[in-house]
């Protein structure tokens, strides 16, 4: 199937490409450009890829491209970044997601041979052969041979995704090998019980390193019960904290309408303030 749009796309992006190289020229390109790293880019690539994370649920067409347009930016950046260090290139980038994504849909584009197997069409299975060449992927990058990776040997802790989707994959992992919880019930216990080790610490003064442990405890049970309830934690608590600022918005306009200034209104008049707000959400709804 042809898409007429490609060869218009495809001289959009070579045009982009153009404009990304020229603020990266040595003599004439931007100087803030210019000095940028692959390692001064991470904390832009985790933003962009956060503020369009935000627009899509609930999708806002209009500010989704343009986040995802940012988005594009960074993997551009980043691919002359490399190019101008003879490293590798976008064309490079393009073509290993792209031979990525068929290797690992063999019931889509077929096998290496190019056959298209008869491997099941259901969603748990083609996640099940999803996982299955990843892991192989894994082991081959890391020049382990078959058998020798330990189970959780693919994940790497400390590393800049959000702890709490790491938390998700080690669970996800454990669950292959029957280390898991039965059910959601049962991850709530622990839950709890991490929670009840926390306010010891904490009623009894403990050291901070104590607490910060027990602290670690809990957000990881709590990681684990949002698996078990099929929830993901970190966009779970992404629209916690947009409620918040929702919530927040509201009570400055209750504040504004009795002539109040929420700086120096004090606790107890934002905590009024805070009931107001949350009673009119709940009207809404």
């Amino acid at each position: 199937m042809t898409d007429k749009n490609w060869k218009s796309s495809a001289d959009a992006f070579e045009s982009f490409c153009e404009t990304i190289a020229a603020l990266r020229h040595p003599v004439t390109g931007c100087p803030w450009d210019l000095q940028q790293t692959h390692a001064s880019l991470r904390r832009y690539m985790i933003e962009e890829a956060y503020e369009a994370a935000e627009v899509m649920d609930p999708t806002d067409p209009k500010k989704l491209c343009e986040e995802l347009g940012d988005v594009l930016l960074q993997v551009v950046l980043n691919s002359q970044l490399a190019k101008d260090q003879e490293s590798f290139t976008v064309k490079d980038v393009i073509e290993s997601i792209n031979k990525k994504m068929r290797r690992r849909h063999p019931h889509v584009f077929g096998d290496e041979t190019g056959e298209v197997q008869q491997h099941s069409r259901e969603p748990a299975a083609i996640r099940a052969k999803w996982d299955e060449v990843k892991a192989l992927e894994n082991k081959e990058k890391n020049g382990l041979p078959t058998g020798v990776a330990g189970v959780f040997d693919h994940l790497k802790p400390g590393s800049i995704a959000p702890a709490s989707q790491l938390a998700v994959s080690i669970g996800k992992t454990a669950k292959k090998i029957s280390f898991d919880w039965d059910s959601s019930q049962a991850v709530f216990k622990q839950f709890e019980s991490e929670v009840n080790e926390l306010k010891h610490e904490l009623d009894s003064l403990g050291d901070r390193s104590k607490i910060y442990e027990e602290m670690g405890d809990v957000m990881f049970s709590l990681s684990q019960l949002c698996r078990h309830l099929d929830i993901d934690p970190e966009i779970c608590a992404m629209d916690g904290n947009r409620k918040f600022l929702r919530r927040f918005q509201n009570l400055e306009q209750i504040a504004k309408s009795e002539n109040l200034d929420v700086k120096t209104a004090g606790t107890e008049k934002l905590e009024e303030l805070w009931l107001k707000a949350k009673a009119i959400e709940s009207k809404r709804k």
